[in-house]
């Protein structure tokens, strides 16, 4: 780091002048993220009789001191670039445990200017926190493998970035437990010490969890329900219309009503035929709580899947390209912003490709912790595909 140091913190600068010079207007998820910050200031997380657990606690939490001080929200947008350059920190250290000093600054700086980032710290998105805690996860849990000294001191600090990704990306909870599953089976077969400790990494972040999954229990007498509005995405994953790819769509669209992503909707074309197909199942879920309003999306859902599995199945094609490439969109004019996700990440896939085979034929040379890594990662990737696929997903 004395030595190349400064190649880094370049960018750093090079985040602090990008998001500076951002549009400073909020959009989208920033408004929610806002509104949860100010009832933890007020003293609550959503509403008990009628909780909204849109997403979880995490980032709304970093926020909160800036909005309890009336911060200017560049502020924490400026904190987003910190959060990415500790994140290509971590992965430079990650990288210089298996390669040599000069590969690991090369692929450092090479995603620390992947356009999708870039794109996702200027505004506020917990993209860039979430960047921060994957980076820092696979840090200490590659660590864990290196030497004896430290091991419980990189356990509780994986436990801890774990459990906050949680808390800001519910869906990692779901891939915590499908992998403490398949650790478990792999614990009763060889039970070697690094799957100890990974386990040890799966029970620390549960237990540090733990109170929000108590308060979400307290709120929706639901346990592990930790979100509320996954039936919705699956709804419109289900749409067995044909002139529709399965993207979501928020309420407000449907219903014709003014709505915080506005910005975004106008980048759609007319969107009446979509008020046509879902309008009147809508109107039927408004008097409905919103976890009423979840499971009714979810039975819709589960239905249209199985009335319509060809549709369904186009429908996930559909979602793997959002996924991957930011295309296709229903109803939407494209623009040359797919090329911002659709050159990067087209290396990223093919290279995957490549090194596949060469890694199964050397698959014993490989570390555990590599494994390990990849599983967690496909596991994330294969159950954001099974809900709804979209390209900043695909950043973490």
């Amino acid at each position: 780091m004395k030595k190349h140091g400064w190649t880094l913190v370049i960018l750093l600068l090079v985040y602090f002048v990008l998001i500076a010079s951002s549009n400073q207007s909020l959009e989208g998820d920033e408004f929610r993220y806002l509104r949860y910050a100010s009832d933890m200031v007020e003293g609550s997380y959503t509403d008990a009789n009628n909780p909204d657990l849109t997403n979880g606690p995490g980032y709304p939490i970093v926020l909160l001191p800036f909005v309890a001080f009336n911060i200017p929200l560049l502020v924490p947008k400026l904190l987003n670039g910190i959060f990415v350059f500790i994140g290509i920190l971590y992965f430079y250290q990650t990288l210089k445990i298996f390669v040599k000093q000069r590969y690991a600054l090369i692929f450092s700086v090479v995603l620390g200017v992947y356009p999708p980032l870039l794109r996702w710290m200027t505004v506020l998105y917990s993209e860039a926190l979430s960047f921060m805690l994957i980076c820092g996860i696979i840090y200490y849990f590659c660590l864990l493998n290196q030497g004896k000294e430290r091991r419980w001191k990189n356990c509780v600090f994986a436990s801890f970035f774990l459990g906050f990704l949680i808390l800001t990306k519910v869906i990692f909870f779901y891939v915590l437990t499908v992998s403490a599953i398949l650790l478990f089976i792999l614990m009763a077969i060889n039970n070697k010490a690094i799957i100890r400790w990974s386990t040890l990494i799966l029970i620390g972040s549960f237990v540090f969890i733990l109170p929000y999954v108590v308060y979400a229990y307290s709120v929706t007498e639901k346990l592990f329900y930790l979100g509320n509005r996954g039936g919705e995405i699956l709804y419109h994953r289900s749409t067995p219309y044909e002139n529709e790819l399965g993207n979501w769509f928020p309420e407000d669209a449907i219903l014709g009503e003014k709505s915080e992503v506005d910005h975004i909707l106008r980048t759609y074309q007319d969107l009446s035929q979509l008020r046509e197909n879902h309008h009147e199942f809508y109107s039927k879920l408004q008097p409905l709580t919103i976890i009423e309003r979840d499971s009714a999306f979810k039975a819709k859902a589960i239905e249209n899947m199985k009335a319509y599995p060809v549709k369904y199945m186009k429908n996930t094609v559909a979602n793997t390209g959002r996924f991957l490439f930011n295309y296709p969109f229903s109803y939407r004019s494209q623009s040359l912003n797919t090329y911002g996700y659709l050159i990067p990440n087209m290396f990223i896939i093919v290279l995957l490709i490549f090194i596949a085979y060469p890694a199964l034929l050397r698959r014993k040379k490989i570390p555990f912790e590599i494994w390990a890594i990849l599983i967690f990662g496909l596991i994330y990737g294969g159950g954001t595909l099974v809900a709804g696929g979209a390209s900043r997903y695909f950043t973490m």
